[in-house]
């Protein structure tokens, strides 16, 4: 049936009804037209599913910034493909990803959720991300569009943006995206843009719809919709999660009324039933790719060396197999494979550095903690606890009604616990958790939860902590994600088991949705006693690997970062071991810039990023020469926080103003002559590469045959960078194209770069051509300048 004969059959209400979610995660199914409910997730690095939990665990990929750091668009058409495996065997229909806001600060939260500071470098990645998604008919979905660069007041705050500055950055991930992908779905964001709030901002007709021909779903971001009248009338076309928005009957009424256009109705529903085409929603759910388990960790492994960057090498790299090791760091044994926030998904098993090094190593490997990897609770599991009930590996799960009857019991085996819109927790007044913990060694534990609530942990019969834990600030999603923890000190002894009761009143998140975590602290010493452990080993070992990086609660949704500083005492760890050691390797296991003062100090620095759950395999692949770091950095790391371009990224009085204009990234850093810690698109490997260019010819755009030959004694790969500026103006740099090659020892490889002729406009209230000189730069970052040629632009 076409689409023009099923909107004829809708009635207003049946209409209507699909424009809202049926739940959390799916759509609104229409029997009388054959349309079924269609599930979306979340998933920028790893496909979630409808169920957020150890129950159905899902492949954790590495992070956006590790996987833009390859400058690959073939290996992100790979990940795309992987990813729509995910979806299908999750039965998921869309994936709510890639995230192509830009990295406006490194202070904002979810930095390592977007994939670069520079609009063309993004958009180019984001659309071998999509294609490599809906070639295999899965919806994959634009984010968050636009100006969402920050997390600090993020529902509510105007971002107040020039038009150019939207256009030359800002949308031009989104437009270079959509032109070159076709995506399926577009995320309206929560914040406003010059007043009107994004989902019912004029910029989704324009140039969203209108100009760029977006011809799919704008799905707003979840409660983003906010009105009836204005957001029915405007371009947003479906109002996540459901079934409670302010659509439904209340804006059948206000068609009634002529408040809202059936002309604008049928406009959405007619997006949506063409989303469902392209997924299959008119019949049974696809079955997945048939996929190797081995195939998948195979790539999730080369996915993440691909994407490390390799910051610093005097000849420390790679490591010799048989030489002894130390390796330090609370990130080598509990490393971050991923960011926090939406984007988390429940990986099977997730290799740390330790045990990767371990299985890799033909030496004496010695660790110590250093400090540790993570301040926050470490979860119960079925690794550590017991079901008080069932006396098996895991916890029970009891919810109680107003009147305290049980209305529902599970077993479960991990202690990060979150149900949603589910029809036992909108009757659930209070939840227990009962398990029973061993400890391994003597001395002062804590337990504890994280929640927004009333709660109360009662251990062997006494109750030894009774509390009301407040939010951390007004953001909702932080309080579901990352809520905030209550403790207690309690002095255990080793074997003595003990029975835990966890108990939680609901209602304080106004939201039918019940977060929690149950965990727990074994003991250790101050930070000056581990650091002198740390040292102890680093003195006797050939080699030492000190890990250091963020935490969840520093970087993650919900919140900006304060500043670019590691967590208290790593920055004292590395300078104490590199003091001492015979050689220091620092790896940094961080979604986004920090601050290095111990750089100068060690003899090499590698940069994981986020890197999935195969990090402790690449690592070791890296370290020991099995494979190449082959990354190069999608944004500017800088030196001091001072210089930075940009540290506003909290509203005044709810306006956030991009005083900055287009000085962002790279641009910024130029135009100020400060020098960074490293520059955008700066990266080492473990061979050497010799440029040169052979020709240039302008033949409507710019076409450049650039010569790239392998200098070094093993194969690698190499990224052409080519970036342009006005001779009139040469501190008005812009990437304008790049490509990714590989080349054994003494290969020589011709590479054809073209440069579209829009690449060389500027916007002045429309796209006008810089026409006469520029300048060209065939380099290896935006701060290389040692090869470049004039032409003529028209």
């Amino acid at each position: 049936m076409e689409i023009s004969e099923m909107l004829a059959k809708l009635t207003l209400e049946e209409k209507v009804s699909l424009l809202s979610g049926q739940d959390f995660w799916s759509t609104t199914p229409l029997p009388s037209i054959g349309l079924r409910s269609m599930v979306v997730s979340d998933g920028p690095s790893g496909v979630r599913g409808p169920i957020w939990d150890e129950r159905d665990p899902s492949l954790s990929l590495p992070s956006a910034t590790a996987i833009a750091s390859t400058w690959d668009t073939e290996l992100l058409k790979e990940v795309g493909r992987v990813m729509a495996f995910e979806a299908r065997r999750k039965g998921v229909d869309v994936v709510l990803g890639p995230t192509i806001n830009l990295h406006r600060s490194p202070l904002g939260g979810r930095h390592f959720e977007c994939f670069s500071e520079d609009p063309y470098l993004s958009g180019k990645l984001a659309a071998g991300f999509v294609q490599g998604i809906q070639a295999k008919g899965v919806g994959a979905t634009l984010k968050h569009y636009v100006a969402n660069d920050s997390e600090t007041d993020r529902y509510t705050l105007n971002a107040v943006v020039s038009e150019k500055t939207l256009r030359e950055l800002y949308l031009k991930a989104f437009e270079i995206a959509i032109e070159e992908s076709k995506p399926w779905l577009v995320m309206s964001a929560y914040n406003s843009v010059n007043g009107p709030t994004m989902t019912e901002n004029p910029l989704l007709d324009e140039p969203l719809k209108g100009e760029w021909k977006f011809d799919g779903v704008v799905i707003s971001d979840w409660t983003a919709v906010r009105t009836t009248v204005d957001a029915g009338n405007a371009s947003n076309d479906l109002a996540m999660p459901g079934p409670y928005t302010p659509w439904g009957a209340a804006l059948v009424a206000a068609v009634n009324k002529g408040k809202v256009s059936m002309a604008a109705i049928d406009a959405k529903v007619e997006r949506l039933l063409l989303m469902a085409q392209r997924v299959g929603g008119f019949g049974p759910a696809p079955k997945p790719e048939n996929l190797s388990d081995e195939f998948i960790q195979d790539f999730a492994r080369k996915a993440s060396a691909a994407g490390a960057v390799l910051l610093k090498n005097s000849d420390a790299l790679p490591l010799a197999k048989e030489v002894s090791i130390a390796v330090i760091g609370g990130h080598a044994s509990a490393g971050r494979e991923q960011g926090g926030g939406s984007a988390t998904v429940v990986p099977v098993e997730v290799i740390t550095p330790l045990a990767g090094i371990n299985a890799a190593s033909k030496a004496i490997i010695s660790y110590a903690l250093g400090v540790e990897a993570d301040s926050k609770l470490t979860r119960f599991s079925a690794r550590n606890a017991i079901n008080t009930m069932t006396k098996k590996p895991g916890m029970q799960i009891e919810a109680f009604d107003e009147n305290g009857v049980l209305i529902h019991s599970e077993e479960r085996y991990a202690g990060q616990l979150n149900w949603m819109a589910i029809d036992w927790v909108f009757r659930t007044k209070s939840l227990k958790v009962s398990l029973t913990y061993t400890p391994d060694e003597d001395g002062k534990h804590q337990f504890g939860v994280g929640y927004v609530g009333p709660v109360t942990i009662t251990q062997d019969g006494a109750k030894i902590l009774d509390t009301d834990v407040l939010p951390d600030n007004d953001d909702i999603g932080g309080a579901v994600l990352n809520p905030p923890e209550a403790r207690v000190d309690r002095e255990l002894k080793k074997g003595v088991a003990t029975e835990l009761v966890f108990e939680f009143q609901t209602g304080g998140l106004d939201i039918p949705v019940i977060a929690c975590n149950v965990g727990f602290k074994t003991p250790i010493g101050t930070l000056q006693q581990e650091r002198e452990k740390a040292v102890a080993i680093a003195k006797t070992s050939d080699v030492s690997v000190v890990f250091v990086g963020t935490t969840p609660a520093i970087e993650s949704e919900g919140f900006d970062r304060t500043d670019l500083k590691l967590p208290e005492g790593q920055d004292e760890l590395v300078k104490a071991v590199a003091a001492v050691s015979k050689k220091t390797i620092v790896v940094i296991n961080a979604g986004s810039p920090i601050l290095m003062p111990w750089k100068n100090d060690v003899d090499a620095i590698v940069l994981t990023w986020f890197p999935g759950q195969q990090m402790g395999n690449a690592i070791a692949d890296i370290l020991f020469g099995d494979a190449e770091p082959g990354g190069r950095l999608p944004t500017t790391w800088p030196d001091k926080e001072s210089d930075l371009p940009v540290r506003d990224v909290t509203p005044v009085n709810g306006i956030l103003e991009y005083r900055e204009g287009s000085d962002i990234g790279y641009r910024a850093w130029i135009k100020s002559g400060n020098k960074p810690a490293f520059a955008f698109g700066y990266g080492l490997g473990y061979t050497t590469w010799k440029k040169e260019l052979l020709s240039n010819e302008w033949n409507n755009g710019l076409n450049l045959e650039v010569s790239v030959r392998n200098s070094g004694s093993r194969s690698g790969s190499d990224v052409v960078q080519i970036y342009g500026a006005p001779a009139s103006d040469l501190t008005n740099k812009k990437l304008l194209g790049f490509a990714k090659v590989f080349a054994s020892a003494g290969e020589k490889k011709s590479v054809n770069i073209s440069i579209a002729a829009h690449s060389f406009d500027f916007w002045e209230s429309g796209w006008v051509r810089k026409s006469g000189s520029w300048k060209i730069w065939i380099a290896s970052s935006a701060l290389d300048e040692s090869l470049s040629v004039n032409v003529e632009v028209q």
